[in-house]
């Protein structure tokens, strides 16, 4: 609470009036003049003319000893000597007040206000009656108060309102006495005197602070719902005109002390409000407090607008947005209204409530969008805030469904974002934004698959804004969204709309012939002509893109030559058909994802000339065709036809090797085509007539060894063999399958230490150790015999390999137990390490980041178990307590480097986390430093609970 206490009223004119006093008393200069100087009995028969202007320039000091003098010369008329006593009473108090201003002279500040008492308690005292004493209590209270005597100033009060209830200060004396009453928690009598001071109305100047501070007086004593109606006199004082009570005087227009008042109201009755129902009580006191057939006061809105604000300090923010919306629900169409809508969803986006945020945005573009009962009187261009939210709380209410829908492709959603935009659409026909907001309206109608009233309103946007960023986009869209429709029509409806989209690609590219898009329309119309069968035009709309000036990009004469090869296919013209596919091909890079498809398609075409010359009896040339497409599309799925009729023809005219050849190349190529079954029986006939009889024998169980196969042929049968018997349970036979693979085909290096590791894999499986390392050392020396030719995967073998080695070396130092003599077993054990050392130290050579992890880890281990056996080692006998002790830390001496060793290898397995490897090797390591050392590794983190928030 502020303090909003006034000043004591300062005496007028002290100095002037004791001048006029002493003038009017005869203290004149002329005294030495005259022989029989004037007394004051002489002044009944003067006339005297007073000047009531105050002297300037009188010496307060000087006037206060006159009225001293005048006090022990004069003890005459009991009227002057009160007046005088009560003059030289305010001369002081002036002057002490004055000091205490200035802080100039601390000390005499108060022998200046005793002396004030002094004089205003003698004045009483001896004139009782003096009938200005309401004025010298009121002094002598103001002494009191100076002199820091608060509860005698406090009597005195009580002593001027009860003798003198007409004073002219009694407004004042009443609102002093309810400050000191007030400020000693004397809430009742202080709430007495605030009340003394109402009844006297607006017309005194303490009426404003007297309502406050008994709205206070009340409020300290718990009577919080009767505090109200003294606040809202304030505010019905300082903020209603009193012209037109509908009328708010505006805060910014009061002055400054009436603001901080009005301000320090609003705050105490918002305290109040939330100590009770918060918005509900103050819709009570508003209809309590408004008469019947009246409008409430016009400041009510900032009622509710203070609690809210109060609870946003609390950070209440769903209690702010009850308050704001509050009002809202009382009188939606005031023109402040919209303003705390506004705040009551900033509210909501303050404390992270998104679907409170967008009911709060859709109740605010449903009571205030155009047409609504707000605006009926009201001009949208004197309201351009209201305008502005409404702009964009429509567009994000849109554009929430919008995104909502394309979340959940519910329909209803979508049907929602389309109202929203059409709304926006309405109320801003002409604005900048709209045509953006028509091409999002176009969205959401084509994500809910309404292809067409898409196509109709990408239109719009395209052709009824003018030249805009989305224009030719909203145009190209449109063909989209037609041709969507298209996909979902038969019969003459889908020509229907095919004929549309046709209208629309030629007004697009008519409406944007400059746009890079304009060629990419004309090939999608050609493609459409395609798709709907309608050949001969499409080949024309083809021919017309591959004339386009200025000529359509690569890409697009592509897909023109596609058009017009897929046109002539259909048609059964092939030779022309592979002419465009052959055009389309040149103009493809190698990774075109489509180029699969014109391989496939020129492909075709070639090999539908083949069939026609076969049918037509023309052996020879329909071989040339068959194996032309190979030549030209050796990728080709029909590749495998091709050449299959190829060398069905050949082997009809008897042309033995030709086939063969064709044959085994079908062999290498196709080995998974189901015709392989026919391939080998003709291999075999024509084996038998181009005498090779040893190659005609081979079954097919035994395509493997024949010497007649390639070798990829031959390595890949023994690979499949050997599988084959291994899935089987023969587990001899796959054995020896892989053993002759090792041996036939050791080159590639991959496959063959593939089988290598599945024959140790196959050894340690059945418990052969011996056989297992075996295969495991010819890993390594396969992979070291290598050279160039190394790879990843052989280093990876030889590596794991290396490091399975390496187990029975770290056994046997494991074994070896440190036993008296020390020193012997202690070099046996360390030559041990050393062998195991060099096994992991060639593990990790390879540079197998796994491989690595483990032999790092499995080194540290080496060095920290030595350390735990020196430790553990056997003690010598026969040591006096003190030897043994000193051998103990000549142990701990020797073991301590092997510990640090141990843990810098931990480390340096622990930093690989770093570059992202944290294989269960880092991991031991990481648990072995928390072991070896707890004060750096051994820290256990502590979690947080993550708590997620909706925006």
């Amino acid at each position: 609470m502020k303090n909003l206490r006034p000043s004591f009223s300062s005496t007028v004119g002290a100095a002037a009036s004791a001048a006029v006093l002493l003038a009017a008393l005869g203290a004149a200069p002329s005294h030495a003049a005259n022989k029989n100087p004037p007394t004051i009995k002489d002044l009944e028969s003067q006339q005297l003319d007073v000047n009531t202007d105050p002297p300037r320039n009188v010496d307060a000091n000087k006037t206060m000893d006159s009225y001293k003098r005048f006090l022990d010369l004069n003890a005459g008329d009991a009227a002057l000597r009160a007046e005088a006593l009560r003059r030289l009473g305010d001369l002081n108090l002036e002057s002490s007040e004055s000091e205490r201003i200035e802080r100039e002279l601390i000390t005499n500040e108060g022998l200046r206000a005793t002396e004030a008492i002094h004089l205003y308690s003698a004045l009483l005292k001896t004139y009782p009656k003096y009938e200005r004493n309401d004025s010298v209590l009121y002094q002598l209270a103001r002494a009191y108060e100076l002199n820091a005597q608060p509860d005698k100033a406090l009597s005195t009060l009580d002593q001027l309102v009860a003798t003198y209830p007409n004073s002219h200060y009694i407004d004042e004396a009443q609102f002093r006495r309810g400050e000191l009453l007030f400020s000693n928690k004397t809430y009742p009598k202080a709430q007495s005197a605030y009340e003394a001071v109402i009844k006297i109305g607006s017309s005194s100047g303490f009426y404003n602070q007297s309502l406050y501070k008994h709205g206070w007086s009340l409020f300290k004593q718990g009577e919080n719902e009767r505090s109200l109606d003294s606040f809202a006199g304030v505010l019905d004082s300082v903020l209603v005109s009193k012209r037109d009570p509908a009328e708010l005087i505006e805060l910014e227009t009061l002055t400054r002390p009436n603001r901080e008042l009005v301000e320090d109201t609003f705050r105490v009755m918002s305290i109040t409000f939330s100590y009770l129902e918060g918005p509900k009580t103050i819709d009570a006191f508003v209809k309590r407090r408004t008469p019947p057939g009246r409008l409430p006061r016009p400041y009510s809105y900032l009622l509710y607008a203070r609690l809210g604000d109060l609870y946003m300090e609390k950070e209440r923010y769903t209690d702010a947005a009850d308050s704001y919306r509050a009002f809202v629900s009382q009188d939606r169409n005031n023109e402040k209204a919209p303003l705390l809508e506004m705040q009551a969803i900033e509210a909501y986006q303050k404390g992270g409530f998104p679907q409170l945020v967008l009911q709060g945005k859709k109740e605010f573009v449903e009571n205030y969008s155009f047409g609504t009962a707000y605006w009926q009187g009201r001009d949208p261009k004197k309201e351009p805030q209201v305008v502005a939210v409404l702009k964009t709380n429509l567009k994000d209410v849109a554009q929430y469904y919008h995104a909502q829908a394309q979340r959940s492709k519910s329909v209803a959603d979508y049907q929602e974002a389309a109202k929203w935009y059409r709304s926006y659409l309405t109320s801003f026909p002409d604005d900048p934004d709209s045509a953006v907001t028509n091409y999002l309206l176009a969205d959401t109608l084509y994500e809910s698959k309404q292809y067409l009233d898409a196509a109709k309103e990408y239109e719009s946007t395209a052709y009824h804004y003018g030249n805009h960023e989305r224009a030719a986009a909203a145009g190209y869209a449109a063909i989209i969204a037609y041709g969507k429709q298209e996909e979902t029509l038969n019969g003459d409806a889908k020509a229907a709309v095919h004929s549309r989209s046709v209208d629309s690609s030629l007004k697009f590219a008519l409406a944007f012939p400059a746009h890079p898009e304009s060629a990419a329309v004309l090939t999608r119309a050609a493609t459409d002509l395609y798709t709907v069968k309608d050949y001969p035009r499409a080949t024309a709309a083809a021919e017309a893109l591959l004339a386009h000036q200025p000529p359509a990009d690569p890409t697009k004469q592509r897909v023109a030559w596609t058009v017009i090869g897929n046109s002539n296919f259909e048609q059964g013209v092939f030779g022309k058909a592979e002419t465009a596919y052959v055009q389309a091909q040149a103009l493809m890079p190698a990774n075109d994802p489509e180029r699969a498809v014109i391989v496939e398609r020129l492909a075709a075409s070639i090999y539908k000339q083949g069939e026609q010359k076969s049918k037509s009896g023309d052996s020879a040339a329909a071989v040339d065709d068959f194996l032309r497409v190979a030549a030209l599309a050796p990728t080709s799925k029909v590749r495998a036809n091709a050449d299959f009729d190829a060398a069905g023809l050949l082997m009809k005219d008897k042309q033995w090797d030709r086939a063969i050849v064709v044959l085994e190349g079908f062999r290498r190529n196709f080995p998974q085509s189901p015709l392989q079954p026919d391939v080998t029986r003709d291999l075999a006939v024509a084996y038998t007539e181009s005498n090779r009889p040893g190659q005609a024998a081979v079954e097919f169980g035994r395509i493997a060894q024949s010497p007649g196969e390639s070798a990829d042929v031959q390595r890949e049968a023994t690979l499949q063999a050997a599988d084959l018997y291994d899935k089987a349970g023969d587990t001899a036979k796959s054995r020896a399958m892989l053993e002759a693979f090792v041996k036939h085909f050791p080159q590639p290096l991959n496959p063959a230490m593939e089988a290598r590791n599945q024959l140790s894999m196959m050894a340690a499986k059945a418990g052969d150790t011996a056989g297992r390392d075996v295969w495991l050392r010819d890993i390594v020396a396969a992979d070291r015999a290598a050279g160039a030719a190394r790879t990843d995967r052989s280093r990876a073998l030889a590596a794991k390999a290396t490091l399975t080695l390496a187990i029975p070396v770290r056994e046997e130092f494991r074994r070896i137990k440190l036993a008296a003599p020390l020193k012997k077993s202690l070099a046996e054990k360390r030559k041990a390490m050393e062998a195991a050392l060099k096994a992991y130290e060639q593990a990790a050579d390879y540079q197998v980041a796994d491989v690595t992890t483990a032999a790092t880890f499995e080194s540290a281990e080496l060095y920290r178990q030595l350390g735990k056996d020196l430790m553990s080692s056997e003690r010598p006998k026969n040591l006096s307590k003190d030897e043994l002790e000193q051998y103990n830390v000549l142990l701990e001496e020797q073991a301590f480097p092997f510990e640090e060793k141990a843990i810098k290898l931990h480390e340096v397995n622990a930093a690989r986390a770093k570059d992202g490897t944290y294989d269960e090797w880092v991991q031991k390591s990481y648990a072995a430093l928390a072991q070896l050392n707890p004060g750096r590794y051994g820290k256990v983190e502590i979690g947080e609970q993550l708590v997620e928030s909706i925006r």
